[in-house]
C-alpha cells in the first residue's frame, strides 16, 4: 500500500537497473523443507504488506518480519525474497516528528528517494515473495505494471509477478492485492479515483486464470482488502475540538492552525481527515496563506474536499471494498482456495489498549500511531504481521487440515 510512486529517475535508474538485473540472488528465510509436502514451494503475490513495507519504507529487516516471511517459517519450507540492502529503498522512517529516515553511520541523511540496492547473496532463480510495494489489482498480471516504479523492477527484474510466481513452481500461495486500488484517493479525499468493481474483477480474474494455468494444482489463501477508513492515517474530525491536538498539529505545521467551525458541527465532525494535511497546511503557509482546516464542502472555496473524508464518501469507500471482497471471496470458493478477511483482526486490535492511537499521539516521535501500527499510519507494524501470520495460520489449519503452529 505505498503511497511513493516514483523513487529513481533517469540515467540513475538506469545504470542501478542494470546492476540488478544481472543479479539473481536473493537471501533464504528456511533452509530446508521439513512440513506437509502443500507447503513445498509456498510463493507470496501481493503489495507493500506482503512485501515488508513498514514506516514508509522497505530493507532487510523489515522484509524479514512480514507476515510472509513469518508463514515459511512456520511451513518449514525454504524461502527466497529480493534482499533490499538496509538502510532500505527508500528507508523506513525513523522519527514521525521530524520525518528523519533511518541513516546508517558515516552516509548521508536518508530521504524518501533514497534507495541502497538490493543485496546480492544467496543467488537463486527462485523467488518466493513476488509482491511488490504500491502494486494495484491490474499489475500482477500486466508486462506494463500499472502502478509500477522502480521496486517493481529490482523485484521481478522484468517478468510480472505471476510469471515471477511460476518460476517457483508453487504448490502454495497467499495473494494480497487491491489496498492500492482504493487506498490514495481515499486518504487523498478522493473516491471517485478509485478502481470501479467491474475493472476490479477483470483484473483479478486474469491474475488468477493466469496462476492456475501455470500451476492447476496450486492451493493458497485469497486475502480480502482493507477498509481504509479504520487506517489511524485518517483521524476524526472531532478531535480539532481538543486544543491540545490541534497545538500539536500547530507545532507539526510551523504555525497556528485555523479550525474552521463546521468541524466541531454535525456533519463536518464525522468527516475523516488524513494526515497528508500537515504538508498542505505548510504549504499554505509558505504561500502566506493561514493554514486552516476545514470538514465540509462548498464552506470555503476550494478547501473541504481533498484530504477530507465526509461520511458519504466514507460510505462510498465501505461499500466499494466490501465489494471487491465479496467478489474475491466468491472466487476462492470457486478455485477451491481459503478466504481470509483482514477486516477483523484489525477490528479486533481496537480493543487492545494503546494498540490503535485515533487520533494519533503527536508528541511522539516513534510511536503516534499506537503499537498496531507501524510510523506511516498505513502499514502494520510488526506485532501486527505477528497477528496476521496467525490469523493466515487459523484460516489455512481450517481449510486443508494442516497443523502449522502459530508464530511465537
Amino acid at each position: 500500500m505505498s503511497l511513493s510512486k516514483t523513487l529513481l529517475r533517469g540515467a540513475a535508474v538506469a545504470g542501478i537497473l542494470g546492476t540488478l538485473l544481472s543479479c539473481k540472488a536473493d537471501h533464504v528465510v528456511a533452509p530446508q523443507f521439513t512440513a506437509s509436502p502443500i507447503f513445498k514451494s509456498y510463493v507470496a503475490l501481493g503489495n507493500s504488506i506482503s512485501a515488508g513495507y513498514q514506516s514508509g519504507g522497505i530493507d532487510d529487516s523489515t522484509q524479514q518480519r512480514s507476515f510472509p516471511s513469518l508463514l515459511a517459517q512456520q511451513f518449514g519450507t525454504p524461502f527466497t525474497y529480493p534482499s533490499l540492502k538496509n538502510p532500505g529503498c527508500p528507508p523506513p522512517i525513523a522519527n514521525f516528528q521530524t520525518g528523519a529516515r533511518v541513516t546508517p553511520p558515516g552516509y548521508p541523511p536518508s530521504t524518501g528517494g533514497s534507495c541502497f540496492l538490493r543485496n546480492a547473496w544467496s543467488v537463486t532463480d527462485v523467488l518466493n515473495n513476488v509482491a511488490v510495494p504500491g502494486a494495484v489489482v491490474a499489475d500482477p498480471s500486466s508486462p506494463q505494471g500499472v502502478a509500477a516504479n522502480a521496486l517493481t523492477t529490482f523485484i521481478l527484474g522484468g517478468m510480472t509477478q505471476v510469471q515471477r510466481a511460476l518460476v517457483a513452481k508453487p504448490t502454495f500461495v497467499t495473494v494480497e492485492i487491491g489496498n492500492n486500488d482504493v487506498l490514495g484517493p481515499a486518504i487523498t479525499g478522493q473516491p471517485g479515483g478509485a478502481t470501479p468493481l467491474a475493472s476490479f474483477q477483470s483484473s483479478y480474474d486474469q491474475m488468477v486464470s493466469q496462476l492456475l494455468a501455470g500451476a492447476p494444482n496450486v492451493k493458497g489463501v485469497l486475502i480480502g482488502v482493507v477498509q481504509v477508513s479504520a487506517a489511524p492515517v485518517l483521524f476524526p474530525a472531532a478531535a480539532l475540538a481538543s486544543p491540545l491536538f490541534v497545538g500539536g498539529l500547530s507545532q507539526a505545521v510551523g504555525a497556528p492552525v485555523t479550525v474552521h467551525p463546521d468541524c466541531l458541527t454535525a456533519p463536518g465532525n464525522g468527516s475523516l481527515i488524513s494526515m497528508y494535511i500537515i504538508p498542505y497546511l505548510q504549504g499554505m503557509k509558505a504561500q502566506g496563506l493561514p493554514p486552516t482546516i476545514v470538514c465540509v464542502k462548498n464552506d470555503v472555496p476550494g478547501m473541504g474536499d481533498y484530504l477530507i473524508l465526509d461520511q458519504a464518501e466514507q460510505a462510498t469507500v465501505y461499500n466499494l471494498i466490501n465489494s471487491y471482497n465479496n467478489y474475491i471471496q466468491q472466487k476462492a470458493a470457486a478455485i477451491g482456495f481459503a478466504y481470509w478477511d483482514p477486516n477483523a483482526a484489525l477490528l479486533a486490535l481496537n480493543s487492545v489498549p494503546g494498540a490503535i492511537n485515533r487520533p494519533p499521539n503527536l508528541a511522539s516521535a516513534t510511536n503516534p500511531f499506537g503499537t498496531a501500527f507501524s510510523l506511516d499510519g498505513i502499514h502494520p507494524s510488526s506485532s501486527t504481521d505477528v497477528v496476521i501470520a496467525n490469523s493466515l495460520i487459523d484460516v489455512i489449519n481450517a481449510k486443508y487440515g494442516t497443523s502449522v503452529k502459530h508464530v511465537q
